[in-house]
């Protein structure tokens, strides 16, 4: 058993899949590239013949139904009618975040996948940063937090572009496209309901750009007792406070366009303090770096544990199989992205209200 190579399918070519999951399935030896799909027929036979894959699909259940497919990465802009439909084809899964859009379309999912037996994982790879690993250690051993304050203003995004080589076609009809993005944000108000759709947008920047954070707290602190404030602080920016069992949380998330990346956790204990900084994403072999602030004595002192120099997504990856080949229990199930979808409804309900 411990030597099956895993045969995947990639749903979505874009990206997230060319830069981060091709190449480390390309070059990890428990699985290999069985098909590939992408609703633009240009770009996933240019990525095809990079990769050397002769079994190429613009239908998603046309991969599902490949008998040389054991698993799939859903790497699509909408995922939840494809995570229910691998589910129905017996295959096991990574789906990049959000698992869905709401809540209503995530809760079906979790239970499928609970049912079916399958492998489900929910893209979070922080979750396997090993700076952030350490980063948890220190944090429980600090005891019950004072305050936490979770910040994410991240960066520039387009500056990686020039570590990697990616293809892009435009032959799928700007129409196309922009119909599947309508679909999303009218049921996308019907979640949030009449007297918060007009937070639509921002509840889009929460989860493309924030719902690591929301799962990092997740894995760190569980989920809040309750969402004591929420504001819109900028057009793609916004303010919360959280309640851990009466510990506060302030979270803040903006769209920035910094040259660095801003992206933390900051846990104040009694004595002591532990600060995650997370690496841009899209950097390999870098890790999280966790800042330690002590008490020694009488005396203060100040370390820094360096990232050690692996590559999340990469750990996810060996997890995955870990999950496939030996039933290692999964740490990023379907469950943590339907809590994480709760939560961001929260905190847009706890906004004044605003209307379309």
């Amino acid at each position: 058993m411990q030597d099956r190579v895993i045969g995947v399918g990639v749903i979505g070519c874009g990206e997230i899949a060319q830069l981060m999951h091709l190449p480390y399935l390309m070059e990890l030896p428990a699985f290999r590239i069985a098909a590939l799909c992408d609703i633009s027929p240009g770009t996933v036979d240019k990525v095809a013949e990079h990769y050397g894959v002769t079994a190429r699909y613009t239908d998603h259940r046309a991969l599902l139904a490949d008998p040389n497919v054991d698993a799939v990465v859903i790497c699509t802009y909408d995922h939840g009618e494809m995570v229910a439909d691998a589910i129905r084809a017996g295959k096991h899964l990574i789906v990049e975040k959000p698992l869905a859009f709401t809540p209503e379309e995530a809760r079906p999912l979790v239970e499928q996948a609970e049912r079916s037996g399958l492998v489900a994982l929910v893209g979070y790879m922080k979750f396997y940063d090993p700076g952030y690993e350490i980063g948890l250690e220190r944090i429980a051993a600090i005891g019950r937090p004072k305050s936490i304050h979770v910040h994410d203003f991240a960066g520039r995004f387009d500056r990686y572009g020039q570590l990697y080589t990616q293809t892009r076609v435009t032959d799928v009809p700007a129409d196309v496209l922009a119909a599947g993005r309508e679909t999303v944000a009218r049921r996308i108000e019907a979640a949030l309901g009449v007297d918060h759709a007009g937070y639509r947008d921002l509840y889009l920047v929460l989860l493309s750009l924030a719902s690591h954070d929301l799962a990092v707290m997740r894995g760190a602190f569980g989920t809040p007792d309750c969402v004591v404030h929420a504001q819109q602080t900028g057009p793609n920016q916004l303010l919360a406070v959280l309640d851990y069992g009466g510990v506060p949380c302030l979270f803040d998330m903006a769209l920035a366009q910094y040259e660095w990346w801003d992206e933390w956790i900051h846990v104040h204990g009694e004595r002591d303090e532990v600060r995650i900084e997370f690496q841009n994403p899209y950097f390999r072999n870098a890790s999280a770096t966790v800042r330690l602030r002590e008490t020694t004595g009488e005396a203060a002192s100040e370390r820094v544990l360096p990232g050690v120099p692996d590559t999340s997504f990469r750990r996810e990856w060996l997890h995955f199989a870990d999950c496939i080949l030996a039933g290692v229990k999964p740490r990023t199930p379907l469950s943590g992205g339907l809590a994480d979808l709760d939560l961001a409804v929260r905190i847009i309900q706890a906004m004044p209200p605003k209307r379309l």
